[in-house]
């Protein structure tokens, strides 16, 4: 009692207390820390079978290097150039990348740090046709062979980026093979027997194959084939090699006839077929038939146009689909004698495609999948809302735990093959370790799906996925337990035979190509109106409330048991009469679905009763913009552009139904989203794109005196704080009726001597409701209460609410204390004492100083760097410009400011998230990856590499 007495003096009489403004650099500090998902434009990968290591490029000069789960670093070229391609010097955590400008540059793991250098420019190379790297014995003698147009291929040492001559074409392969004089002399392949690193073969010209000794340096024998090459691969016992071509077409060799032992066969012809990319030629342990792996050579006119990737063993055959294309694979093999490639028994197949990365297990028959640790495709559906939950409740995390284990058994068992430093120490633990690793983010995605992932480590850990669309007719199941079994453990088989016989009807497209879907990346959607648009989770309970586009809302509970057979029965809420509405709105609500569905363990829908789950259906059917729950009563409130709704999920009565629809806005087209016309809105997009910054972009009125607003010169994106009599729109903006944000809080809104549970309301017109919930209540009318309307003179629409003591801290139950209410609206922070709602002092006029507009807020604690033991509150504000701030929770005077994105990256802007312990979440360019970034100057130690003060890579031969 007397701690918050103090604290409230002391703002008072010294609002900043004894902080000051000096001392904020030993809270805040904004650090981007990681990247979570799928990374833009993939061009490479590579892997060190030694250290167990993976590294993807891309077209913007990204290097990403991933170990075991946790272990990843980053880094970039030089000016961002092109990442063209990637070679791992294996044992030496040494990556050499080839960029699009033909330079080299060599990235040194040390720890949990990388270092770049770029090797010196070697005029000789003229232009690089084709790379390969030779690991040997001893792996400070790996090079990487460089070929060049003019046929000769040169060396470069990977530990001291020295280059040598290796073959000059002029002396050596040109008197051997004595080719005509018009034939091209480019070396297009290098491929190094697995067996001998001495031995290659080199494709020339696309037509002659040479098998070459290193050591004698002679031509052993050649080969000139008719069909263009396009790629080489050893077989394991590098005897035999194979050929693919152009046409679709492959050849078996063997190294010592000049004729092949299996003549050009056409797999999927005799129709023409598209090129052969890439082949590879292994074993694996859970068959002892080879397989050969190679990514085209589709039908053209039937199936040009699909992304694939086909493995063949005996007359056993698959085609794996994917939803993009394939930039590369490769083979994960075992290794012999902790450093000798087994590539007959190959572990995994890793495919990189344009939008995920896809790993197929070989050691099990039925060639399952294998979950990934990182490199997540976030994007698989459009993410459409995104929302972070901090502090998870020991025993809801467990449910998560155990709801995300049973949704994911169906998947490989096998340990993740990239394993470098899984073996590493952890930092030492401190008190809230394991608070700070109980985080959540939750993403909503177009195609209906909800999916959870932990991000309280250094890697995004995908948890598990509700799918909303199962409750509804005509969509496909593919998330329950009796389907998705089905799904998962038929679409893992790999035993078709080449006559397309299979027992995958509901995965298989057409019997020939036997096709096989996987991955997860698809940017279809059947239906738009599944589209997730808010959701609400509760920390306490694990209850998720979720709102679609199409006006249902669905609460779903965490079960430790599969439930019955389960129907849906749909409760439909009228927010405001239909005949109110102009005659041209059709909303089409989705139609719920008609044959019952059990659940596993995990999430399931709200019950009614052992056989009956609830979906709520909003009339009209308007998209779902604002949801909140209160899991101790049962009560759900939600809200759209016409007004919200309160109601008991028990008893399936309405508490609150009201409609903040005007009569202006039915007359008035210009101010409802669904009335627009679309050319008027396209038009209107260009003109904001295109004009010149003047003045007067927001009407405004003349200042009421409580104001005293006096700027003499505005800002280009400023609106003024002034009184309104209504609120000031732009084509476009949603309706001044739209609820933005509905809160539970448990406060003193009706006296300072007991707290009662409320339901806070906040609009797009800057309107405030407050209802008081009755716990005595006769009638189902009388429950709910409306003790408080606040009309803001300045009408900007209300963003969030923050119900906090007045040093700024969350309310605890059973601690009773001054309090107040922090409302953000879109142009102004401003603090109200409860129950009395009267304005106090401290607020800050946020666009009438800084001309821009708030989109997030979030109330934090943040640590000092030097001492743990203090802390200060702060609330801090992302605005439409891509813009940090930190103000006082206390006195809401402003301590920094930051620019966290550009203000053109308004999807960045729109996905961003802060979290309770000062992080920051928001989409990249492209939307497949999530920005991570620290505002706290203490570095959160759950964030810690595992490798950090290590000596990795260090190994002794």
């Amino acid at each position: 009692m007397r701690y918050p007495m103090l604290r409230f003096l002391r703002s008072h009489i010294h609002p900043a207390g004894d902080f000051r403004n000096a001392n904020v650099h030993d809270f805040f500090a904004y650090t981007p820390s990681l990247r979570h998902g799928f990374p833009q434009l993939v061009s490479s990968m590579a892997y060190d079978y030694i250290l167990g290591l993976m590294a993807v490029g891309t077209s913007d000069g990204q290097v990403r290097i991933f170990g075991a789960e946790n272990v990843e670093w980053s880094s970039t070229t030089p000016r961002s150039t092109p990442i063209a391609h990637m070679y791992f010097a294996a044992g030496l955590g040494t990556l050499i990348v080839l960029c699009s400008d033909q330079s080299f540059h060599k990235f040194q793991i040390a720890g949990d740090i990388i270092e770049r250098t770029t090797a010196t420019t070697e005029d000789r190379l003229k232009r690089i046709t084709c790379c390969e790297m030779q690991n040997v014995q001893d792996p400070s003698n790996a090079r990487l062979f460089i070929g060049t147009i003019t046929g000769n291929i040169f060396g470069l040492c990977a530990a001291s980026l020295d280059f040598s001559e290796v073959l000059l074409f002029e002396e050596t392969i040109l008197k051997s093979i004595n080719p005509s004089k018009d034939v091209e002399r480019s070396a297009n392949q290098i491929i190094v027997n697995p067996t001998d690193a001495t031995q290659v073969l080199i494709a020339f010209s696309n037509h002659i194959i040479v098998h070459y000794n290193l050591l004698n340096s002679e031509v052993l024998h050649y080969w000139t084939v008719q069909q263009t090459i396009t790629s080489l691969a050893w077989h394991v016992d590098g005897e035999y090699f194979i050929c693919s071509h152009s046409d679709g077409s492959l050849s078996t060799w063997r190294i010592q006839c000049m004729e092949p032992v299996e003549v050009c066969v056409i797999p999927f012809g005799p129709f023409p077929c598209t090129s052969i990319n890439k082949v590879r030629w292994i074993c694996a342990s859970s068959h002892p038939s080879p397989i050969k792996l190679y990514t085209g050579g589709m039908p053209r006119a039937s199936h040009g146009d699909r992304y694939t990737l086909t493995a063949m063993r005996g007359d056993k055959m698959v085609v794996f689909d994917f939803g993009s294309a394939v930039i590369d694979f490769l083979v994960v093999p075992s290794l012999q004698n902790q450093k000798d490639a087994d590539y007959k028994n190959c572990l995994a197949l890793m495919v990189l495609c344009e939008q995920e990365l896809v790993c197929i297990d070989l050691t099990d028959g039925n060639w399952p999948l294998l979950n990934l640790p990182y490199l997540q495709p976030i994007h698989s559906s459009q993410i459409t809302c995104v929302m972070h939950y901090s502090n998870i409740e020991e025993h809801v995390w467990k449910g998560l735990i155990k709801a995300s284990e049973a949704q994911n058994k169906l998947s490989s068992k096998c340990k993740w093959p990239v394993h470098a430093g899984g073996n590493a120490q952890t930092p030492a633990p401190c008190a809230a370790t394991n608070a700070e690793k109980r985080q959540l983010l939750i993403t909503g995605h177009e195609d209906g799906t909800v999916k959870f992932w932990s991000t309280g480590s250094v890697s995004l850990r995908y948890l598990l996925k509700i799918n909303t669309a199962e409750e509804f007719e005509g969509c496909v199941s593919l998330g329950s337990d009796t389907d998705g079994a089905k799904y998962e453990s038929e679409s893992s088989s790999i035993e078709i035979s080449s006559s397309g016989a299979s027992d995958e009807d509901s995965n298989e497209i057409t019997d020939w190509p036997p096709f096989r879907k996987v991955g997860t990346y698809d940017p279809f959607c059947d239906d738009p109106r599944l589209a997730i648009q808010k959701v609400c989770f509760d920390v306490n309970s694990g209850q998720l409330a979720i709102g679609g586009r199409a006006g249902h809302v669905i609460v779903y509970d965490l079960d430790d048991e599969s439930s019955a057979e389960m129907t849906v029965m749909r409760g439909e809420y009228e927010v405001t009469e239909k005949s109110k509405l102009p005659t041209n709105i059709n909303h089409q609500a989705l139609s719920p679905r008609r044959v019952p569905l059990t659940y596993g363990v995990g999430y399931q829908p709200f019950k009614i009763n052992q056989n009956r789950s609830y979906l709520i259906q909003l009339r009209p059917a308007v998209a779902i913009t604002a949801v909140a729950s209160l899991r101790s009563r049962n009560l759900l409130a939600f809200g759209c552009e016409y007004g919200f709704i309160m109601c008991d999920l028990r008893s399936q009565v309405t508490l609150i139904s009201r409609s903040l629809i005007s009569l202006k806005e039915l007359t008035d087209g210009s101010t409802l989203s669904r009335f627009k016309s679309m050319k008027k809105s396209i038009r209107q997009s260009f003109r904001r794109k295109k004009k010149v910054p003047q003045d007067g972009t927001h009407s405004t009125e003349q200042a009421c005196s409580a104001t005293n607003d006096e700027l003499v010169e505005m800002r280009p994106v400023e609106r003024q704080i002034i009184s309104r009599a209504e609120a000031s729109l732009n084509v476009g903006d949603p309706a001044v009726s739209t609820v933005r944000v509905l809160r539970f809080f448990h406060t003193n809104i009706l006296s300072t001597a007991s707290r009662t549970d409320s339901l806070w309301i906040g609009t797009n017109g800057g309107v405030i409701f407050a209802y008081a919930i009755s716990d005595d209540a006769l009638k189902p009318e009388d429950v709910c209460v409306l003790v408080k309307e606040v009309h803001l003179q300045h009408r900007a629409p209300v963003i969030d609410f923050t119900c906090a003591t007045v040093d700024g801290s969350q309310i605890i139950k059973g601690l009773s204390g001054a309090e107040r209410l922090i409302i953000y609206t879109e142009e102004q922070i401003k603090t109200f004492v409860l129950p009395t709602m009267k304005a106090t002092r401290f607020r800050y006029k946020f666009t009438g100083v800084e001309g821009s507009r708030i989109r997030k807020a979030q109330l934090l604690t943040l640590r000092s760097a030097t001492n743990r033991k203090l802390y200060e509150k702060f609330i801090i504000v992302i605005t439409n410009q891509g813009e940090l701030f930190l103000f006082s929770a206390i006195t809401i005077k402003q301590y920094r400011k930051i620019h966290f994105t550009k203000a053109s990256d308004v999807e960045g802007i729109a996905s961003a998230v802060l979290s309770e312990n000062g992080e920051i979440f928001f989409l990249r360019p492209g939307a497949s990856e999530f920005q991570r970034a620290s505002v706290s100057a203490l570095r959160h130690n759950n964030l810690i590499s595992p490798l950090r003060d290590s000596d990795f890579p260090k190994f002794n031969y």
